[in-house]
């Protein structure tokens, strides 16, 4: 079982990857279009960004 710091690097990751794909085509991310992209909630990507942790060769720039 993942305890919530696993479940929270695993959104933040996820994340991660939909940033990135979105930014290929629009100039402006918005929480909303990551909830979209993602499927997880706002509140839970918000929390992610705060309580989750990256591998250190990726970077939420």
């Amino acid at each position: 079982m993942l305890n919530i710091h696993d479940r929270y690097s695993i959104v933040l990751y996820q994340t991660y990857m939909a940033r990135n794909q979105a930014s290929r085509t629009s100039q402006k991310i918005t929480i909303q279009m990551l909830s979209q992209y993602t499927g997880f909630s706002e509140e839970i990507i918000l929390e992610a960004l705060e309580f989750g942790k990256l591998s250190p060769d990726l970077s939420l720039r």
